[in-house]
């Protein structure tokens, strides 16, 4: 018997949910400069346990729809809460990228809601971190 508030056997309630979208918002655009052409993942609100798919989610499909010579580029200026799981995902987005030999760009600013725990946790030495969308799209030097 289907419980009221329970989802569906093999489903993540909590990542799906209205609440979810509440607290986590996510945009995909393109964007086409001079020096490059980009797919960018703005992502706004806080990256926690219960938001944290919709991350995943927004950088894979991200990844499959890449055209030649885009760039992925996960604009994380508007977070204003970054968790365990959010760094994690992030760590698990690089290294995706690697395997696919794709470029991914994080765009961090000062946003100290989301540099202080890369700082701390020494990602900042791993992670592709730019100021600015402008800069991520400049070439890798």
């Amino acid at each position: 018997m289907h419980k009221s508030g329970e989802g569906e056997p093999g489903t993540d309630v909590g990542a799906r949910g209205p609440a979810a979208e509440q607290v986590m918002r996510v945009d995909t655009a393109r964007v086409m400069r001079a020096q490059a052409q980009a797919l960018v993942v703005t992502v706004a609100g806080e990256i926690d346990v219960l938001t944290v798919q919709r991350l995943r989610a927004a950088v894979t499909a991200g990844f499959d729809q890449l055209r030649d010579g885009e760039i992925l580029v996960v604009d994380l200026t508007n977070v204003t809460f970054l968790g365990s799981p959010g760094l994690q995902a992030l760590v698990e987005a690089t290294r995706a990228a690697r395997r696919r030999h794709e470029p991914l760009r994080i765009v961090v600013d000062n946003t100290r809601p989301v540099v202080r725990p890369i700082q701390l946790t020494g990602l900042d030495g791993i992670l592709a971190l730019y100021n600015t969308v402008e800069q991520a799209l400049q070439p890798a030097s």
